[in-house]
């Protein structure tokens, strides 16, 4: 029975990392999503045409 309960207690250990590792991802995904929503924000109150996109995501070799 002890290996049993060892099992359950390593089970929720790894439950409660995997909660707090998707916690970090969700916040670190909010965030991004803000600074996506401020930058295009930005970018309209100067006048930026948005799809034109010059070098904007272009790889410098």
């Amino acid at each position: 029975m002890e290996n049993g309960q060892m099992l359950r207690n390593r089970s929720q250990d790894l439950d409660r990392e995997l909660a707090g590792v998707l916690m970090k991802i969700s916040d670190t995904a909010e965030r991004a999503a803000r600074n996506l929503m401020i930058l295009r924000s930005k970018r309209k109150s100067k006048g930026v045409n948005l799809n034109e996109r010059g070098n904007v995501g272009q790889i410098i070799r």
